[in-house]
């Protein structure tokens, strides 16, 4: 009895002494600094405690109770901080770093289908430190104060804290799909670092995952797009992507979910969208879902940067044409804000690669550089030139609670030039000035929702305005005499989108959606001699546009199949219009994929070039104000036989294959298109061979096919990445109002290929890629000055000859590195060199009417030469 009495006495005694030791903290808070727990500590329980001050003053404690242990917080202390707090004696403590790790292990999967998401990036401060295996799992050894940032394209980002996850077992992390989800991902790294092919056969871009690739020190939204099969730019432009034949303005662009007109800065020799601050670009070149109309080539859809509201992000770089900068500022845990914008620095000071980029588009014009070295002439030493370029985006978000945010996006992109010079014609001074003007502005308001029961809805409403102003003025001082030519194209677009996706069995979802947009088109062309009685030249047009689309999905980890159709009224056409697309792809066997797509659609926003820079020779306007807007129907112009211009019509389909094995990847894929409508405004070859003597509104109808294959073989060598790139393709034309056969298109180039190469050694990485082409389709013109235009076509027939063969090779080389290696401040420097053998490539060619003094008129032709040996610089910061 006594030996039970002593027992009961020490359980009290050690209880007492455990309960004697607890603080009782005066703040009731739940977040507490460390430095006042450890000064109840010490003056409520006289221990000491030995610590770097500045190393803890800003750590905060999460406490579930305010009566601590000394045992309690050191728990706390070493699973929320990167410190461990140790004991010395009985009465003395030191807080070290805490260097001893944890084994961690998780599985991710998609929070509605339950499937696991293989290669889903695991993130430690904003660096991919490993990736889930093919089912979904990850082990790794991190620090219990750690957290991690789960990151899977089309699914909302998750960040998990160490201390919250199991040691002894592995734990399921759920990510949430986004609004706009797409399939499962097939090829994480489908060309390098930040390129990934997905299950609906579109393929995504991330900028800031993207490595280095050929002739590009830091990253162009779009030029990247051109390592693809299938995308190229036969007229040399960055930002001109011709999408399996299809051209620039048949492609649908959207930045922010509003439509962009104006894609190219410098006249498209730098694309409009900032990579900085672009979070993902995602490219559809068949198979595109139902809810993207109104253009009948590919789909770029661009979205700028979300983490507006963790930090204070703060960057900027310069290169040889422009500079930029940017800041995201989140003003609290639910709102931020990003401000952003470029600026071009050719109007302070020129060098290289202002000069070749000059030359490329002002070629055989007087607004050309001459070559370096040769003798200026007085008209030279006359000219001035004045060509900027810049761009602003401004966002803010806000996350109403963890299902639903707000976002407001907008973008002002503009380009300007004033060009001035003398020109002596026939013993005549003439003073000309040309006065260019691009601007594309847009706005737009995004809201998204996701419901507990995996219902996803979200709104869109967008505003966007293209306005294209061109004036010429030539001055005869000894004749008293001007002359000023006019040229106006102005788009407005207005739209507002709603649609709801929603399970309705296992891997079945539907998805449906409305859409409304105004659209308003003008186009005014005059010649003003002075005389007060030159009637202008008008094309106008406006309707209201109103679609209904819905599409079924249906999706397992074999089997995606995506089957819809669009249904449009459009009030300018008075037209109806269904449009049913359908996409399936099916795993035939392990890593090898199949698919196939048919749809059709339809373009009622045509894009044209006037070829109004022909015109009166040497003192003609500029080739960069030919490029034209115009809304099919609906105009007024005062002329009588004004034009009617139909709805562009097409259909695709595309079937292919894709395989992956020990890095290897193959993809296959063959296509054929039909478009049904093409039509032509004003197309100086057309009209040649008509030889028909009509005004700018000429309209030529007529049909094209194309027809190719595109072929991608990719390998990776550890930091070693290697690919190429082949299409085969071929595009005819038919107009039977000019030619009874059919005829190569203007931009047929039946062989395109790319070999690229990169190698990542330590902080620094090195690109090299190599491009070839059959030389572009062009049209012999034989002077006439008997001919109404000065010249006659071919007798072979429209595009039956072919410039030489294209190729070239590019090369770049990048340097990273830390500014502060306690902070993720980190710079880089760069190098990147196009066209490094120098090689004259012809990619166009251009036409001049000359006429002499008896007014007879002479049709003058004349090759365009590609971009030659051409360096840029690039220095960039981030903190």
């Amino acid at each position: 009895m006594t030996s039970f009495k002593k027992l009961v006495f020490f359980l009290f005694f050690c209880h007492y002494i455990a309960f004697s030791q607890e603080v009782k903290l005066t703040n009731t808070d739940k977040n507490q600094s460390l430095s006042e727990v450890l000064e109840a500590f010490k003056s409520q329980r006289q221990l000491n405690f030995s610590y770097d001050v500045e190393a803890i003053k800003n750590i905060v404690l999460h406490l579930q109770n305010v009566e601590l242990s000394i045992s309690s917080l050191q728990e706390i202390i070493e699973f929320q901080t990167p410190f461990l707090l140790q004991k010395i004696s009985d009465t003395d403590y030191i807080i070290v770093k805490n260097t001893k790790v944890v084994n961690i292990c998780g599985v991710v999967i998609d929070a509605d289908s339950k499937f696991e998401l293989p290669q889903a990036d695991i993130l430690l401060h904003k660096k991919t430190i490993g990736l889930t295996d093919k089912n979904g799992e990850f082990e790794l050894q991190l620090l219990p104060s750690d957290s991690i940032s789960i990151s899977y394209f089309g699914y909302r980002n998750r960040t998990v804290k160490i201390s919250e996850l199991s040691h002894n077992r592995c734990d399921t992390i759920r990510l949430q799909p986004e609004i706009q989800n797409l399939g499962q991902v097939l090829v994480k790294e489908y060309l390098t670092g930040g390129i990934q092919k997905n299950q609906d056969a579109s393929v995504n871009i991330s900028t800031k995952k993207l490595r280095i690739l050929p002739g590009l020190a830091e990253p162009d939204v779009l030029q990247s797009l051109q390592l693809l099969p299938g995308i190229s730019s036969p007229t040399e432009d960055p930002a001109g992507l011709y999408i399996r034949g299809g051209t620039p303005g048949q492609n649908l662009v959207l930045w922010d979910g509003i439509k962009m007109y104006q894609n190219g800065h410098f006249f498209n020799q730098i694309s409009s969208f900032n990579p900085f601050i672009t979070k993902n670009v995602r490219v559809y070149r068949g198979g595109t879902s139902v809810r993207y109309g109104d253009r009948i080539s590919g789909v770029v859809v661009i979205e700028s940067d979300d983490d507006l509201t963790e930090e204070i992000q703060v960057g900027g770089g310069l290169n040889l044409t422009h500079a930029d900068a940017y800041v995201k500022l989140p003003l609290s845990r639910k709102l931020g804000i990003m401000l952003a914008g470029r600026r071009s620095t050719t109007d302070i000071y020129q060098n290289i690669t202002y000069n070749n980029l000059v030359r490329k588009v002002f070629q055989n014009t007087r607004a050309t550089i001459p070559p370096a070295g040769s003798e200026v002439t007085p008209e030279e030493a006359s000219r001035e030139d004045d060509i900027s370029f810049s761009d602003v985006n401004f966002k803010a978000i806000w996350h109403l609670d963890s299902n639903s945010t707000i976002k407001f996006s907008s973008i002002l992109a503009e380009n300007r030039l004033d060009n001035k010079k003398n020109i002596i014609v026939e013993d005549n001074l003439n003073e000309t000035q040309d006065i260019l003007k691009i601007r594309n502005l847009g706005a737009s308001v995004h809201w998204d929702k996701t419901s507990t029961n995996s219902i996803f809805q979200n709104a869109n409403v967008y505003y966007s305005s293209y306005d294209q102003r061109y004036a010429l003025g030539i001055n005869r001082p000894d004749e008293n005499l001007t002359r000023v030519t006019n040229t106006e194209n102005v788009v407005k677009d207005v739209g507002l989108e709603y649609s709801i996706r929603f399970p309705i069995a296992k891997n079945h979802s539907l998805h449906t959606g409305y859409q409304f947009s105004y659209n308003e088109t003008d186009f005014k062309f005059s010649f003003d001699l002075g005389l007060g009685d030159d009637d202008p030249v008008i094309l106008d047009a406006n309707g209201t546009n109103h679609t209904l689309y819905s599409e079924y999905q249906y999706k397992t980890t074999k089997t995606y199949l995506n089957l819809g159709f669009r249904a449009s009224q459009l009030s300018n056409v008075k037209d109806f219009f269904i449009e049913p697309r359908i996409f399936a792809s099916y795993e035939l066997f392990k890593n090898f994929t199949v698919n196939t797509s048919a749809e059709l659609k339809n373009q009622q926003l045509n894009n044209y070039s006037t070829y109004g820079s022909t015109e009166d020779g040497v003192l003609s306007t500029l080739p960069v104000a030919d490029n034209v807007w115009i809304l099919s129907n609906n105009s007024s112009s005062d002329i009588d036989d004004s034009p009617s211009i139909r709805v562009l019509k097409s259909m695709q389909f595309t079937v292919g294959a894709l395989y992956s094995y020990n890095g290897w990847n193959f993809d296959l894929e063959g296509y054929y298109k039909k478009i049904t409508d093409l039509s032509s405004l004003s197309d100086l070859i057309l009209d040649i061979a008509t030889q028909d003597d009509e005004s700018i509104v000429d309209i030529f109808y007529g049909e094209e096919e194309r027809i190719g294959i595109d072929f991608l073989i990719k390998k990776r060598f550890q930091n070693y990445r290697i690919w190429a790139g082949y299409s085969l393709s071929k595009t005819i034309t038919s107009f039977p109002t000019v030619q009874d056969s059919y005829f190569v298109g203007n931009f047929d180039q039946r062989h395109v290929f790319n070999l690229s190469q990169t190698l990542k050694i330590k902080n620094f990485e090195i690109a090299l890629g190599w491009n070839y082409a059959t030389g572009r389709p062009f049209t012999r013109i034989i002077e006439d000055s008997d001919a109404l235009f000065g010249g006659t076509i071919d007798p072979r027939g429209i595009n039956s000859s072919r410039f030489k063969d294209y190729h070239r090779l590019d090369v770049s080389g990048v340097y990273r590195f830390k500014v502060d290696s306690k902070k993720d401040w980190n710079g880089m420097i760069g190098i990147s060199i196009r066209n490094l053998y120098d090689r004259t490539n012809t990619i166009g060619q251009g036409y001049l009417e000359l006429t002499d003094n008896d007014f007879n008129t002479t049709l003058k032709t004349f090759n365009n030469a590609s971009l030659p040996f051409t360096p840029d610089l690039v220095l960039r910061f981030n903190f």
